[in-house]
C-alpha cells in the first residue's frame, strides 16, 4: 500500500477544521451532494471516505462503491454502517472514538446543571416579559446529590470525575464489562441497574446502541426510576421509548429530562418532546466544538492515511481485513 494509491478521498460532511491540508497534493477531495435522492453520487471513484451520520453505508452503496479501501468515521457511533457489508467487500472501517470525549462530557454536565438550576423555564419567563420569581423556578443544587451513570467508557468516565470532584456528587454506575475494582479506581461504586435507577436523582446514559441495550429505557425501566428524578440521554436516541418518557414527565414521576439524541433522528417538527417545558432538548450537538470536530477530523484523516502508508490505522472496527 502506498499513498500513490490514494487518489479520491469522499467527505460526506463539511469540516470545521483544516485538517485536509495535510492530504498530499495529489489526491481529489469530493464532496457529499445536496441531493436528498442520493449524496453520495459522487462517491465512485473515491478509495477513501470520512464519513459522518446522514447517509446509511450499507450493503447496496458499498457495492457502487468498487474502489473503497476504508471508511472512517469521523465521530464514535457507527450504527449507520453495515460493517459485515464493508468486510465482506473488504473495506476497513474505523472510527475517532476519543476524539469527542471531553466536549460530550462537558454538555452533558451543562445540561445536568440546566435541568437542577431550571434555567429553560428561568429563560422561559425572561423571554415572556416576566420577571418575578415564582415556585416552580425553585431549583435544587447537585452538591451531595446521587449520579447514575449507564456506561463507564471513555465518555461516562469524564462525566464521572466531573461530576465527583467538581460538583461533590456521589457517582454510582451500571456497566455490565467493567469489574469494580475499576470502577473503584474512579471513585465510582459499580451496582446493578435496578440499585441504580432506585438510587440516582440524575440519571445519565451513556451506552451504544445495539440490540442489547433498544430502548432499555423503556416504560418498566422509567417506572423503576426514582420519583423526582432526571433522565439525560446524549448518547443514542434508541436507547430510551421516548413515549414512556413523555409519560413520565407528564404525569410528575420525573421532574424532567436533557435529550441530546431521538429515535427517529431528527424528531418530527410537531413532536411534544421539543416543547415540553420540562424536558432539555438539543439538536445531536453535544459533540459540537471547534476542539472537538478538529480532533476528530484530524484523527479521521490520519487513519486515511496511515492505512494507504501501509500502517495499521488506530480503532479499526473489522481489523480482520488488514490480515
Amino acid at each position: 500500500m502506498a499513498l500513490s494509491e490514494l487518489t479520491h478521498l469522499w467527505v460526506e460532511a463539511p469540516l470545521l477544521s483544516n485538517a485536509l491540508e495535510k492530504l498530499p497534493p495529489h489526491v481529489t477531495v469530493l464532496w457529499g451532494t445536496d441531493s436528498p435522492e442520493d449524496p453520495t453520487a459522487n462517491a465512485g471513484p473515491a478509495q477513501a471516505i470520512l464519513a459522518a451520520s446522514g447517509v446509511q453505508y450499507d450493503a447496496p452503496l458499498l457495492a457502487r462503491l468498487p474502489n473503497l479501501r476504508i471508511l472512517v468515521r469521523v465521530g464514535i457511533g457507527v450504527d449507520n454502517v453495515d460493517i459485515p457489508a464493508a468486510t465482506a467487500r473488504g473495506v476497513l472501517v474505523c472510527n475517532t472514538p476519543d476524539g469527542p470525549t471531553e466536549s460530550t462530557a462537558e454538555h452533558t454536565v451543562a445540561m445536568l446543571l440546566a435541568l437542577a438550576k431550571r434555567l429553560k423555564q428561568g429563560d422561559a419567563v425572561m423571554a415572556a416579559g416576566e420577571f418575578a420569581p415564582r415556585p416552580e423556578l425553585i431549583g435544587n443544587e447537585v452538591q451531595g446529590k446521587v449520579l447514575g451513570l449507564v456506561g463507564l467508557g471513555r465518555i461516562g468516565r469524564r462525566v464521572a470525575t466531573i461530576c465527583r470532584l467538581g460538583l461533590g456528587m456521589d457517582v454510582l454506575a451500571y456497566d455490565p464489562y467493567l469489574s469494580p475494582e475499576q470502577a473503584a479506581e474512579l471513585g465510582v461504586t459499580l451496582v446493578d441497574l435496578p440499585q441504580l435507577l432506585a438510587q440516582a436523582d440524575f440519571l445519565s446514559l451513556h451506552a451504544p446502541a445495539t440490540p442489547e441495550t433498544h430502548k432499555l429505557m423503556d416504560r418498566e425501566r422509567i417506572g423503576q426510576m426514582k420519583p423526582g428524578a432526571y433522565l439525560l440521554n446524549l448518547a443514542r436516541g434508541p436507547l430510551v421509548d421516548e413515549a414512556a418518557l413523555l409519560e413520565a414527565v407528564e404525569s410528575g414521576h420525573l421532574a424532567g429530562a436533557a435529550l441530546d439524541v431521538f429515535d427517529p433522528e431528527p424528531p418530527e417538527p410537531d413532536a411534544p418532546i421539543r416543547r415540553h417545558p420540562n424536558i432539555l432538548v438539543t439538536p445531536h450537538t453535544a459533540s459540537l466544538t471547534w476542539e472537538g470536530r478538529g480532533r476528530m477530523e484530524e484523527m479521521a484523516l490520519e487513519r486515511v492515511l496511515a492505512f494507504f502508508r501501509g500502517e495499521r490505522p488506530a480503532d479499526a472496527l473489522n481489523p480482520e481485513v488488514l490480515g
